[in-house]
C-alpha cells in the first residue's frame, strides 16, 4: 500500500502569504509616524533645553535686588486695541504678545495668517527692549545663544508686580505658534525708591 504526503494547498499558501503580506506593511507603515514622532521627541527636548537657557538669565535679572519699581515699570508697552481690556494686563513686549509673530497679508490683499519669516526677530527686539528697561538699574542681562537653525519667539507680559515670560522654538518659522509654550514668572523683588507696587 503506498503512503500519500500531506503538504499545503494552494490555497493554505496563499492564505499565509496574505496573512504575513498585512503584518510586513503595517509595520513598515509604523515606520514613518515612528520617524515622525522621533524627530518631534528631539524637538520637544531640544525646545525644553533651550527655554531654559533663554529664560534663566530672564528671572536672574528680573529678581535683582538692585532694580527699582520705577524700573519694572518701564517693562513693556501697552497693549494695542481689544488687547487693553485683558484682565491685570499693565504692559507687554511685543505690543500685541503672540499675534506680533503672525503675518496676515500675503501681499495680495488677502489675509493667510501665517506666522512671519523670521521669528528671531521679534524675539531679539523683545530682548533687546528688556535690556534696555533693565540696564538703567545697573542689572545685567546676558543674551541667551540658541543656535540658528531654530526659530523662536518670546513674549514679557507684566500685571503689576508679576512679569510673565513665555518661551516658543521650533526649527520651522511656520510651526512656531503650534509648539507648546515655556513660561517662567517673577514676582518684584526689587527696591521701591519710595514708589509703591
Amino acid at each position: 500500500m503506498r503512503k500519500v504526503k500531506l503538504g499545503f494547498t494552494l490555497i493554505e499558501i496563499n492564505l499565509a502569504i496574505f496573512v504575513m503580506a498585512t503584518g510586513i506593511l503595517s509595520i513598515c507603515a509604523l515606520y514613518g509616524l515612528g520617524y515622525r514622532e522621533n524627530a518631534q521627541s528631539e524637538e520637544d527636548v531640544f525646545a525644553t533645553a533651550y527655554a531654559d537657557v533663554a529664560l534663566a538669565p530672564f528671572v536672574a535679572a528680573l529678581s535683582s535686588p538692585q532694580l527699582t519699581w520705577e524700573d519694572w515699570q518701564q517693562i513693556g508697552e501697552k497693549p494695542n486695541g481689544d488687547a487693553q481690556s485683558e484682565a491685570g494686563v499693565d504692559a507687554r513686549w511685543p505690543n500685541d504678545g503672540w499675534c506680533a509673530y503672525v503675518d496676515a497679508d500675503n501681499g495680495n490683499g488677502t489675509s493667510s495668517y501665517r506666522v512671519v519669516s523670521d521669528p528671531r526677530n521679534t524675539a531679539d527686539g523683545v530682548f533687546s527692549s528688556l535690556q534696555g528697561a533693565l540696564g538703567s538699574s545697573g542689572v545685567s542681562l546676558s543674551k541667551p545663544s540658541i543656535p540658528a537653525e531654530f526659530q523662536y519667539g518670546l513674549v514679557v507680559t507684566r500685571k503689576g508686580g508679576l512679569v510673565q515670560l513665555s518661551f516658543r522654538m521650533s526649527r520651522r518659522a511656520q510651526a512656531l505658534l503650534a509648539q507648546p509654550a515655556f513660561v517662567a514668572e517673577v514676582r518684584f523683588q526689587g527696591g521701591f525708591n519710595g514708589g509703591t507696587p
